[in-house]
Order: structure tokens, then sequence, then C-alpha cells
């Protein structure tokens, strides 16, 4: 009991201390960044709304077991795939340790305590965004439930879905990386790139064969496959028994052992953090300006996140291509390969927190404040565009994207570049405060989804035909916050210094 305390003491102390470094980072209030984050969580309510209205426009409650079964259980595959995938990207974008962790260290916290306390607001981040985007399994369950009573029960076990799925895939990802920290001796970025695709592919591997092969799920077959978490809970909302509750709490019962056991890891200390790339190099042109853009390009491709995409853009792009084997998944392979460009410009969060506090160097020397706002913009979208051509490259010659479709994905690269930069520059990128990479991504995440979607139901009901002009709008109007809120920060520099 007193571990619990402690990592509740340790989780509001993590609360607070973020909160407040936002809050001095941009020069507000507490309140202020409390009612921000409460708009972007209305903002994912917002989201997942929209979704489930499109996802329950098609239902009917009436419905044979086995169908329903089917539905339900493709429905909790996708919630599950969702829920892993965003705990490994979170897990990746984490520091293995922070300055708080170094002082608990010294404090008599239990390292269980102090590890559960700092991943505890992280984890409720996660799942509050997870809840956002994989809310349409509400609505299968609402639209596809005989009685009151199946729906609560049904929506009570997606949401221990999500917790496991959360739980099992943090868990993994950190076994992972100790052992690779460990025993291979790799250094940090490298092994949570290895930790991020083994944990990965387990989670599509487990969630993927129930999205991609929905009609097996009416055969009556007894196998191993049957008893991977979200088969084990469909089945417990659809057609509930003794055995199949058994497995449903061991299921709970191991995500939560091997949290606790992840937790209880050391972490060795980070080792080769930045990778010194184009060391002795210098810009084209001795001037300020190019001197910050030089300064802004070399920091974008040290940073650790951009070594990992890199790493894993080839695997998701195999990934990809493997899919093409699948029957059933032909028709989404075209906007998975799509998607893959774009996930470079998402990395543009960190362009404005990285280098915050060296800021007043470029306004000391140049007497201007703004000066770094358009270099570090076009830095961070100019290494973006190096991996995001030669994945576009690679999908568009394997024949996973037609040529017809690189335009539209040409315009969503801008556009998640702007929001990036955008939602970068509103909650800067702190490397000792885990929760402003949670935070910060929560608030991309949300807006390009928001954004896209609005794009969508627009350009197909409002004014049909103006989705290209739609998307530059919302780049020009995103560019325009980035600017706003860099030179919000640029008026804070002195203060920094």
């Amino acid at each position: 009991m007193t571990t619990l305390r402690q990592a509740r003491a340790v989780a509001r102390a993590t609360l607070s201390l973020w909160v407040r470094e936002v809050a001095r980072l941009l020069g507000t209030s507490v309140r202020t960044v409390v009612a921000g984050v409460v708009v972007a969580v209305a903002l994912a309510a917002v989201l997942g709304l929209a979704l489930a209205v499109v996802a329950g426009a098609q239902l009917d409650g009436a419905l044979p077991v086995d169908m329903r079964f089917a539905i339900v259980r493709t429905s909790f595959a996708s919630a599950a795939l969702t829920a892993g995938a965003v705990a490994v990207i979170l897990s990746l974008s984490l520091p293995p340790r922070t300055a708080l962790q170094n002082l608990l260290d010294l404090l008599p916290v239990a390292r269980t305590a102090a590890r559960l306390g700092q991943f505890a607001p992280i984890l409720l981040v996660g799942g509050i965004y997870s809840l956002a985007l994989t809310s349409t399994s509400v609505v299968v369950l609402l639209r596809t439930s005989v009685s009151p009573g199946e729906s609560i029960a049904g929506i009570a076990l997606f949401l221990v879905l999500l917790a496991i799925s959360l739980l099992l895939a943090a868990a993994l990802f950190a076994l992972l990386q100790v052992a690779a920290l460990r025993l291979f001796r790799l250094p940090s970025s490298y092994a949570a790139t290895v930790a991020g695709v083994l944990s990965l592919a387990a989670v599509i591997a487990v969630s993927a064969p129930d999205i991609l092969a929905m009609q097996s799920a009416l055969a009556v077959s007894w196998g191993a496959a049957e008893l991977t978490p979200s088969r084990i809970l469909a089945r417990l909302a659809t057609a509930p028994s003794f055995a199949v509750g058994v497995a449903g709490a061991g299921w709970a019962s191991l995500a939560a052992v091997l949290f606790w056991s992840a937790a209880r890891l050391h972490v060795p200390a980070a080792r080769n953090r930045s990778i010194l790339l184009f060391r002795r190099t210098s810009p084209p042109r001795r001037t300020p300006w190019w001197g910050l853009f030089w300064s802004e390009t070399l920091t974008a491709i040290r940073n650790p996140q951009f070594v990992i995409t890199a790493m894993l853009l080839p695997f998701a792009i195999v990934a990809v291509a493997l899919l093409t084997l699948v029957p059933n998944a032909t028709p989404i392979v075209p906007g998975i390969a799509g998607a893959l460009p774009v996930l470079p410009f998402m990395l543009g969060l960190y362009a404005v927190g990285r280098t915050l506090r060296a800021r007043w160097i470029p306004t000391l020397v140049t007497a201007r404040r703004a000066v770094w706002i358009v270099p570090a913009a076009l830095a961070q979208t100019a290494v973006s565009a190096a991996f995001a051509v030669a994945a576009l490259g690679a999908v568009v010659l394997l024949g996973l994207l037609p040529a017809v479709q690189v335009p539209d994905v040409l315009l969503r690269c801008a556009l998640a570049s702007a929001v990036a930069l955008a939602g970068g520059a509103l909650v800067p990128y702190s490397e000792q405060q885990p929760l402003s990479v949670t935070a910060g991504g929560f608030l991309v995440g949300t807006l390009y989804a928001l954004t896209s979607l609005g794009i969508g139901w627009a350009a197909e009901n409002a004014a049909p035909g103006t989705d290209r002009v739609l998307v530059v709008a919302a780049i020009v109007a995103f560019a325009g916050l980035y600017a706003l809120a860099a030179l919000r920060q640029s008026v804070r520099e002195p203060a920094r210094a």
C-alpha cells in the first residue's frame, strides 16, 4: 500500500511540474494551461463523436449472435491495435531518465513507485486519446446490444481492453528497451528503435488478423488465436461464460503484473542521445540567417526521434508491401501507404522546444527577436521532406500508392508540418519533462485529425471539389498560428537567459 501512495504522490508531482513548466514557458498562468488541456480533451471528444457517428450510421441491433460477435470482435481488435500503437508511440517519445527520476533516486521512494507515478499521467492521456480514436466501438456495442445491461457490460469490457492494451504494450516496450540497453549495450536511440519495432510488430500481429479477415470470425474454431485479449473480451461482451471470464481476468492480471515488473527495472542512464552527424560542416553563406538555418538543420537531423523515424520507415514500407498479400487488405493499402510520407512531418513538434533555452543568442547577435522563426520552420520542414520524399518514392515505385494521389499526399505533408510546428510552439517540447511530448503529441494528433475530417466532410457535402483549396487554407492558418505562438516565445527570451 505504501508503494501505491508513493506512486500517487509522484504522479501528482509530475502533473504539477509539467503544468508549471508549460505555464512558465508560455508566460501564462496555471489556470490557462489547465483550460488549454480541457479544450484539447474537448477537441478529442468531438473527434471521437464524429468517428462514432460515421461508424454507427449503418448498424442495426437485430443481428444474429455469430454476426454480432464478428462485428464486435473486429471493433475490439481495432481498439486494441490503436491503444497498443499509442502506448508504443508514447514510450518512444519519452527520455529513458528525467531530472525528476534523478531526484527521486536520492529520496526514500521505491523505484517501482517512482516509475509508476511518472508513467501514470502519460497512460491517462494515452487512454483518453485512445478512447477518442476508438469510440466507434462504443457505438457498435450500443447499436448491436439487445438490452441496456448488455450495453453497459460491453462498454465496461471495452474500457478494460483499452487498459490491458496500453499496459501490455508499454510493459513490452520497457522490457525490450532495458534488454537492448543491458544485454546488447545499444545506445539509447537504437535501443528505443528496436523496442519500438518489436513492440509494434507484436501489437499488429495480435490485432491485424481480426481486422483484415472478418469472415473467419463466423467459423466455430477454438485455437491459440482465440485467446487474444480482443477475442476474449469480445466473446464476453456477446456470449459470456465462466471459462471466458476466467481468461479475461487472466489477461487483466497479466497486464498488471508485467507493467509492475517493468516499473521495477532500472533504466540505465542515456548514452549517446545525440548522434553527431555532419560534423565539421558549415552553412553555405556566412550570414546570420544561414547560420540559424544550418544550426536548426543540424539540430533536427541529430534529434533522436528523427533517427528513430528514419530507421522505422523502411520497416513500415516492408510491412505495407506484405499487407498486399492479404486479400481483404487491398482496399486500405493506398491509404496506409499515403500516410507513411506524412509521419516525418509530425516531428515538427520538437522544432521550437529543443533549442528554446538558447533562443536568446540570435536575438542578442541580430537585435531581432523573431529572427529564428522562419529558419527553424524551414529547417525542420526540409529535414522532414528528405525522409518523406524517400518514403513517397518507395511506395509509388512498389505500386502501393497510385501516382495520381501524389499531389494530395504532398498537401497532407504540408498540412502535417504546419500543424506540428504550431502544436510544438503552443506546447514546447522539454527533454526533461515527458508529459510535454504526450500533451504536445495529443494536441497535434487531435488538430490534424479534426482538420482532415472537417475538410473531408466539407469537400463532400458543403462545397464539393474544394478539398485542395481547403487544405491550402488550413496550411496558411496553422502557419500563422505557429508564427504567433513562436513570436510569443521570443518575447520571453531575456527572462530565459
